[in-house]
This record gives structure tokens, C-alpha cells and sequence, in this order.
């Protein structure tokens, strides 16, 4: 997601800055940093981070603001958790300004549509899953993972295009025919996408995923 910066008043770029700020207050002071220290957990982080700039700098669209790219932060919120996950979109945003024409006085409202939006979606489906779905692991798969990961880029997408429509930038025709128009190409490829790599972790690498636990989801059957 790309935003010039030029869209929005200097009130709208102050506000997303300070709620920023205290986003990435709340997600450092409360992350479990002592999984940072685990062997390779560290390595494999900062290889997130790559991986989702990567995966964020290609986009396409028309209009400055309706650019349409994969999201990847469902399969980061299982493996690190909502604070690392934030911190990672953070990072990448940063790499991502470093190598393209991102405004960077915009990357914060990039950051709470693109980022905290689907990592709130990600997260709170897991955690409705756990207190009320039985521990089985295809409903870890097939929800937590393939379903979470559709919902979060629909929130994502749905943020981005009311935020554009109610303050006046676009109208809702636009919005709808350049943007909105093209969800079913981005929803079932992000699932498809996220559910196929924590898949592919559960069965080789289920230590990757912090939100898994063979105990819960096999032993405990």
C-alpha cells in the first residue's frame, strides 16, 4: 500500500503519527523479547521483515492510495505474535520507503491500515478460535491460518477504502471500481498464500510458529 502523502491534511498525517507512536509503545513495552533470544529465532525474524517489503514494494493500481498488494501478516502473527508482528510491518515499511517513492510522512497511516488492521484480525480470530473451538489442528489450518488470513486483507482493504471515501479523497465509484472491485483476486490468493506456508511450517518447522503447540493440538485430542 502506497499513500502520497499529499492526499491527506497535515492533521490527518499528525493523528496516524501519534496513534503510531502509541501503537508501537503498547506492542514493544508487552513483547515477549525473551523469544528473540532463542537460537535462530532472531535470524528468522529479520528474514520476515525482508520478506514482507519484499512482498509489500510489489503493487500495482492506478490512483495514488487504491495500490493493490498481498498482506503475509496472518502467517507473522502465528509465528511471532501480535507485538513482533507489528514491529515487523514497521520495519519493512522502513525498508520498503528506503527503495521506492513512499512519502515517509505517511508511512504511519500505511502502517495502521496495512499493518494493525489485519494483525487485529489475525490475532482475534486466533484467540475466538482457542477459547471456543476444539483444539484440532485443521481448525488451527483452515481458520486460524486460511480464514484469517482472507479476513485480515478484506479488513485491510475495506480500512483503506472507507478511510479514502470519508475523508472525501475518492469517491466511493472510484474506490469501488479501482480498488474494491479487484478483493476476490487479492482474498483467496492471501489465503491460499498464508495457509500454505503455516501449513507447510506445521508439518517441518512447527517451532517457527509461536501459536502452535503439538500439545494442544495433537497430544491433546
Amino acid at each position: 500500500m502506497l499513500f502520497d502523502a499529499q492526499l491527506f491534511t497535515t492533521g490527518t498525517l499528525l493523528s496516524s503519527g501519534l496513534l503510531f507512536a502509541f501503537v508501537m509503545w503498547r506492542a514493544l513495552a508487552g513483547a515477549p523479547w525473551w523469544q528473540l533470544y532463542q537460537p535462530g529465532r532472531l535470524h528468522l525474524f529479520l528474514g520476515s521483515v525482508l520478506g514482507i517489503a519484499v512482498l509489500w514494494s510489489l503493487s500495482a493500481g492506478i490512483s495514488p492510495g487504491l495500490s493493490l498488494h498481498y498482506l503475509g501478516v496472518t502467517t507473522l502473527t502465528l509465528m511471532f505474535g501480535w507485538q513482533f508482528t507489528l514491529l515487523a510491518v514497521a520495519l519493512a515499511l522502513v525498508l520498503v520507503a528506503l527503495f521506492t517513492a513512499q512519502d515517509w510522512a505517511s508511512l504511519p497511516l500505511v502502517f495502521l491500515l496495512s499493518g494493525l488492521v489485519p494483525v487485529l484480525v489475525s490475532h482475534g480470530l486466533l484467540r475466538l478460535v482457542e477459547r471456543l473451538l476444539p483444539p484440532h489442528p485443521f481448525i488451527y489450518l483452515y481458520v486460524c491460518a486460511f480464514a484469517g488470513a482472507a479476513l485480515a486483507i478484506l479488513a485491510s482493504m475495506l480500512a483503506v477504502g472507507g478511510l479514502l471515501s470519508f475523508l472525501g479523497i475518492y469517491d466511493l465509484e472510484k474506490i469501488t471500481g479501482e480498488y474494491l472491485i479487484y478483493l476476490p483476486l487479492l482474498v483467496l490468493p492471501e489465503a491460499i498464500l498464508n495457509g500454505t506456508l503455516v501449513t507447510a511450517m506445521v508439518m517441518l518447522k512447527p517451532e517457527w510458529l509461536c501459536s502452535w503447540s503439538d500439545e494442544r493440538y495433537i497430544r491433546g485430542r
